[in-house]
């Protein structure tokens, strides 16, 4: 199940597919298989993804980071 405000990603990375459905999937999957380490869109989704924990950040605007991270490393991914 989703988080609410968040819309369900599929990410394909190296032959495995990832669903990711809140801010804390999208966080796990920055730290653990991510294809770059740096990069502006990926250190604002990492901060903005974090910051639903504290309630400071939504889950959609951790979703838009992410998804802005994602096109800037060129993961691809598709809205389930």
């Amino acid at each position: 199940m989703s988080a609410p405000g968040w819309v369900v990603v599929i990410v394909e990375r190296i032959n495995a597919s990832h669903i990711i459905a809140s801010a804390e999937d999208a966080l796990d999957l920055l730290y653990s298989d991510w294809p770059v380490a740096g990069g502006t869109a990926f250190l604002v989704a990492m901060e903005t993804c974090a910051g639903t924990a504290t309630g400071m950040v939504t889950q959609e605007e951790a979703q838009t980071a992410f998804l802005h991270a994602a096109l800037e490393a060129k993961v691809a991914f598709r809205t389930a």
